[in-house]
């Protein structure tokens, strides 16, 4: 035997490895540590090692670059008293290990000062990493990244063609997705030859009538566990989409198939639109990693609550406010605010993120329009008054200094009011000031500071007024007699405020006989004094052959091509001064729609306030200035 440290010793120590030479053994827990032997063996028999914390090893464990003792004083400075052979190479710290480790891309001594030799660097430059487009086996071997998971084993440890690897991969809808997540064409499946590397293809329990023997898949080749400290960990193949580092460290130097020491530490990360579904982080803990390296799914744009619409996202059986990291499988619930609808969301309230889109389009909260609580049912004229919030889109103008009620208009969005042009202008269709004016809405009580509104009434300045370009007031027979309003606060929704609804399609029209509404603080009583409170009257629209017949002698030139008629003849029910500007609207699918704004009534010589209650009033069509003004509006002033 070879025991004392003689020249006889090396000469033995030379045979034993020339035998490991031709092949019987490289690792280095059997090699050439007994060049190495402790003279104090402490209470440990020979030929062990005592370590300092009083365990025994193997004396051939000592100074061979990894760690067998709880306290790694068997990989110490020590070794420092050992002289390597010239055929062996010495760590750091003195340990001898085989010389074919140096720059092997694992930590085959202690402190890694095998992989941090000049040698090192110089092979690192020769031999590079897989290049872009590549997939890296476990063995280091670079193949295509094509060929991944393709069901045919392309690297020679067969690591392109297991579970580990191809898991997550996604198949397209025109493939097969093997048993172990490869994919291949649709048509394998079934057809008699084995294209599946695992065989899942043709198992005979999918295929009842297959001739196809069950095929032996053979295991893929392990990577070779680390020689250097006990607990390390092999590297994970990179998730699809995605990548890990090693934090604190040179990353180019590692890759998928190398061990690492305990402790290391990997960061996930993932391409551009892909999200992580996993821990971000991940660390060796003896021997295995805290977790699996999560998937890059691809993600769906952000969908984030408003002011108008609440979003929770789902996933995993987990919810927040917000989808800021929506992935594949994340739900969406939207919620509009009170007073705010999308129809769509009626329908489908719940969206689902898909292959890196959502399954709708994203929804758009908008105030809710056209709606009231109780039908009407008396007249302005000799009527009753109206229950509160009935319809939340009537607007008052004022007068700024007087205060006094000059018209009426229908709120169209947050600060956008549609109203009569005449109420703005003098008798020549010239613009009076902006400055004159004070809207208010959500008002029930006609007096401008009447405390009974003060918990529901909003007000506010105008920023802009604008006319239809046809207005000329008298001088054209009050052709396109009708405003817009932009007030300068944006109107809060509420029970007593919402806009009325605007047939932007054009998709109804009135019938002749078909009952609508105007509202109004306008004069109830001929010769008397104003309402007080709001009102309303049911009106009948009216052919135009019916209205161009019946109306007064001289009065007919005022009904122009923008107007429509509508009212009774001889029951004594009638706009009427103050109800100027108003809407009148018309019910469609459940919703109040603006038709027309009152321009025009009939007056009589006998009557001090001038409204003949007897006759059909004129309304200026909205139908015929929605594309070219009243839109254009609404997109240049929206709320």
């Amino acid at each position: 035997m070879c025991n004392a440290r003689t020249l006889l010793q090396v000469i033995c120590l030379s045979f034993a490895v020339i035998q490991i030479v031709d092949g019987i053994d490289f690792s280095p827990s059997s090699n050439y540590t007994r060049v190495r032997r402790q003279a104090n063996r402490g209470n440990c028999r020979k030929p062990n090692f005592a370590c300092k914390s009083g365990e025994c090893i193997d004396e051939d464990k000592e100074c061979d670059g990894t760690v067998d003792c709880n306290d790694a004083s068997d990989e110490s400075n020590a070794c420092h008293r050992i002289k390597c052979p010239d055929y062996l190479f010495t760590c750091k710290y003195g340990a001898c290990i085989n010389k074919n480790l140096e720059c092997d891309g694992k930590n085959d001594c202690r402190d890694g000062s095998d992989e941090n030799t000049p040698n090192c660097r110089k092979t690192d430059q020769e031999t590079p990493e897989c290049k872009e487009g590549e997939f890296r086996c476990s063995s280091g071997q670079c193949i295509d990244q094509d060929n991944k998971c393709d069901g045919k084993a392309e690297c020679d440890d067969h690591s392109d063609e297991i579970r580990a690897t191809c898991w997550n991969v996604k198949c397209p809808g025109f493939t097969h997705r093997c048993k172990y997540g490869a994919c291949v064409k649709r048509l394998a499946e079934c057809n008699g030859v084995v294209e599946c590397f695992d065989g899942s293809d043709e198992d005979p329990a999918i295929c009842k009538n297959s001739t196809v023997a069950p095929p032996v898949t053979p295991a893929p080749v392990p990577p070779r566990p680390s020689p250097g400290v006990k607990g390390s960990c092999v590297l994970p193949q990179y998730p699809e989409f995605g990548k890990w580092a090693i934090v604190s460290a040179n990353a180019a130097r590692y890759s998928p198939g190398m061990s690492v020491n305990p402790g290391t530490t990997l960061r996930v990360e993932c391409q551009n639109r892909y999200k992580l579904d996993g821990q971000k982080a991940v660390f060796c803990d003896n021997g295995t990693w805290s977790s699996e390296i999560g998937r890059c799914l691809k993600a769906c744009k952000p969908r984030l609550s408003s002011s108008t619409v609440r979003v929770t996202c789902s996933y995993n059986d987990k919810e927040t406010e917000n989808c800021t990291d929506a992935v594949e499988g994340t739900l969406a619930k939207f919620k509009c605010a009170p007073f705010y609808e999308d129809l769509a969301l009626k329908t489908k309230p719940v969206h689902i993120c898909q292959d890196g889109e959502w399954d709708q389009p994203e929804p758009h909260c908008v105030p809710v329009c056209g709606q009231k609580t109780v039908e009407p049912t008396k007249l302005i004229v000799n009527g009753t008054d109206v229950a509160k919030g009935d319809y939340p889109w009537q607007v008052a103008l004022y007068n700024k200094r007087s205060k006094d009620l000059i018209c009426g208009g229908s709120l169209l969005s947050q600060r956008v009011i549609l109203s009569a042009a005449h109420c703005i202008t003098d008798e020549k269709g010239v613009m009076l000031s902006k400055e004159d004016y004070v809207v208010a809405v959500g008002k029930y009580y006609r007096a401008f500071d009447d405390s009974r509104d003060y918990n529901e009434a909003q007000f506010s300045e105008l920023y802009g007024m604008f006319v239809a370009d046809q207005y000329k007031g008298n001088i054209q027979n009050y052709l396109g007699d009708i405003a817009i309003l932009v007030s300068k606060k944006i109107f809060t929704l509420s029970r007593r405020v919402q806009p009325v609804c605007l047939d932007r399609g054009q998709n109804y029209h009135v019938k002749d006989n078909t009952y609508g509404y105007v509202t109004g603080w306008g004069f109830t009583i001929e010769n008397n004094a104003p309402s007080e409170v709001l009102k309303e009257l049911k009106v009948p629209s009216v052919s135009l052959s019916d209205c161009q017949t019946n109306l007064p002698e001289d009065y007919d030139i005022y009904l122009t091509y923008d107007k429509m008629c509508a009212g009774y003849l001889e029951k004594g029910t009638s706009v009427c001064k103050g109800d100027s500007g108003g809407g009148l609207v018309f019910k469609h699918d459940g919703r109040y729609y603006v038709t027309g704004i009152v321009s025009l009534s009939p007056t009589s010589p006998f009557l001090v306030n001038g409204c003949d209650s007897q006759q059909y009033g004129l309304y200026t069509q909205v139908s015929k200035y929605i594309n070219n003004f009243i839109l254009a509006k609404l997109a240049e002033y929206k709320s």
